[in-house]
């Protein structure tokens, strides 16, 4: 079952409200007024896209495409509703069958009454979380007193200040005492501020400055002094310390690992996104006399552009069987870490790298968030290390599968180029690590198996991301972004190119057949470029002025200028 925002194209409609269009970006010249900006939109969202608490507590079609196709529209107010439903609602939903009191409270942000949050992270913690000191301490009547002890517990840094313009409740975590006695972390529901911005008593916030490049949003520190919580703002039960802290901890901060998953899948919509600006761009743009030809011309142009729109596909169809095993496991907490981690690490350094490389494809040009590859690149770098830093998540996840805890799917074809490069560079690993001495905590295994993490993890990803693409265009499951031949072996092509030297060293190719086996796959490309380029399925979220000249003038033109008097003696000739 697929829902009415399966495809990219669904969104269109809602840019055609003018809270979406480009001006309302340029006449929000305070961060405040920038900020309201982004929860307005987000508000549009909302009515537009029709999701429910169902939707979010069972991870329905609905709530994946949202994520896969609706940064692009505002990466402000994509990350506003991906903390206000997947963090918040889906953490307080996952208690509503014990819990039917909870009924009213996600009803109402569900309607987006109140704005929800997630305060987990710390300032002097960061990504170690069990080790967070918050703390939510039992009182004799059963309620709680939630305290920040020191400036270093302070949650950061998701929005809690009053500019949203609403009511905001927050899950926070806190580390639950009772009877002076640690009983782990625990989820607790607590208001933030009210409707008409006032901060709830005790409760304190710190804006941080604006983050460069991405749309503003009301990133911030916030604090809890002696904040008296109701009993039922618990979420689980009092109970004895646990006997697996880990995995009960896991269990609670479960909607951060759907967060690893359902953040990355964005990264192909921004891909196809950025390459159709680019490749616009680049169409237009001429250089050279007294023939000028457009820059596209050149390999070092449409190589990158095309190699963007490949992955854009390939990464889609990726993310369509990454969430579909993903919700098979259902419970299964190794097995949705193993396969969310590594479709994250993949896409991510894929996308960090390329994105930069086209932004200075683009020129000066490139630079300006009006022409929107620098936002969303910078946007993504935010991606890329909110819900787990995605190298972290490599180190965790390669040192766990080098020890045997864990591991990922199988090849379907152990035979295929990629299967072999992920199944050698793996047995390299495993060698190495059978050599050392310390163990996995030790400083041999530090120096030599870390470094290899991301290389590790990210050919796994290769391989997945071939297969989930290769499938896609046999059994033709598309939804607008089709796989072909050229396409997939373009894909084959750049992750071989990524590491020669293995392929080499191996025997199966020499640098010069590579090289010749590139070429040959981005000239099947060219003939498709075209089309690709100008994906009418995009259109709607393409607003950068740069991709024609007319708009580029009409866009210079609103802008404010300056103008000094007439030089004298000079007349202007009709």
């Amino acid at each position: 079952m697929t829902s009415q925002f399966s495809r990219v194209e669904s969104f269109a409609p809602v840019l055609q409200e003018s809270i979406w269009h480009q001006h309302r970006d340029l006449e929000a010249s305070s961060v405040e007024a920038r900020i309201r900006l982004a929860y307005e939109r987000a508000r549009s969202l909302i009515n537009s896209v029709g999701m429910t608490i169902e939707d979010i507590r069972l991870l329905k079609p609905k709530f994946w495409d949202f994520h896969r196709h609706a940064i692009s529209l505002d990466s402000g107010t994509w990350t506003i509703l991906s903390i206000h439903w997947n963090l918040c609602m889906g953490t307080i939903s996952t208690f509503l069958s014990e819990r039917p009191d909870l009924l009213p409270l996600l009803q109402a942000l569900e309607r987006f009454d109140t704005c929800g949050e997630f305060l987990l992270t710390e300032l002097g913690h960061g990504l170690d979380v069990r080790n967070l000191e918050t703390t939510a301490t039992h009182q004799a009547d059963g309620s709680f007193v939630l305290h920040t002890p020191n400036p270093r517990a302070a949650k950061t840094m998701p929005p809690s200040s009053p500019h949203s313009g609403m009511a905001r409740t927050a899950v926070v975590f806190a580390r639950l005492m009772v009877a002076g006695k640690d009983h782990g972390v625990s989820p607790f529901i607590v208001p933030l501020n009210d409707a008409s911005g006032a901060m709830c008593r005790g409760v304190s916030c710190t804006l941080f400055p604006s983050r460069p490049g991405a749309k503003a949003i009301d990133h911030a520190m916030t604090s809890f002094s002696h904040v008296p919580l109701p009993a039922e703002a618990l979420l689980g039960h009092l109970h004895s310390p646990p006997k697996n802290e880990r995995k009960e901890f896991l269990r609670a901060i479960h909607r951060v690992t759907v967060g690893t998953l359902c953040l990355s899948t964005s990264n192909a919509a921004v891909l196809r996104l950025s390459g159709c600006i680019a490749g616009r761009y680049s169409t237009q743009r001429q250089v050279g006399a007294p023939n000028p030809v457009p820059i596209l011309s050149f390999s070092t142009q449409y190589g990158p552009i095309a190699r963007i729109l490949a992955h854009a596909v390939v990464f889609d169809k990726y993310a369509l069987e990454a969430t579909q095993i993903f919700i098979q496991n259902f419970g299964n907490l190794d097995t949705q870490n193993v396969i969310a981690g590594v479709y994250k690490a993949t896409v991510i350094d894929y996308t960090q790298k390329a994105l930069g490389e086209l932004v200075e494809r683009c020129g000066w040009q490139g630079l300006f968030a009006h022409n929107q590859i620098s936002e969303l690149w910078l946007s993504e770098k935010g991606n890329s290390i909110a819900e787990g830093d995605y190298l972290v998540l490599c180190i965790r996840l390669a040192s766990e599968i080098l020890l045997g805890r864990y591991a990922p799917p199988k090849p379907r074809d152990p035979q295929c180029l990629l299967a072999r490069h992920e199944s050698g560079v793996w047995g390299e690993a495993r060698q190495v690590c059978a050599s050392l001495h310390g163990g996995h905590r030790g400083k041999e295994f530090n120096t030599r198996l870390l470094p290899l993490s991301l290389s590790l993890v990210r050919a796994t990803g290769q391989r997945m991301t071939y297969e989930a693409a290769k499938d896609a265009m046999v059994h033709r499951n598309d939804d607008g972004l089709g796989v072909t031949p050229q396409v997939l072996a373009l894909y084959e092509s750049t992750c071989m190119m990524e590491d020669q030297s293995w392929y080499v060293e191996n025997g199966i190719m020499s640098r010069r057949a590579l090289l010749d086996r590139d070429v040959d796959a981005m000239n099947s490309v060219l003939p498709l470029l075209e089309g690709m380029i100008n994906d009418p399925a995009v259109d709607a979220f393409i607003n950068a002025p740069m991709v024609n000249q007319d708009r580029l003038a009409a866009f210079f033109s609103s802008l404010p200028s300056f103008q000094g008097p007439e030089a004298e003696g000079f007349q202007a000739k009709l």
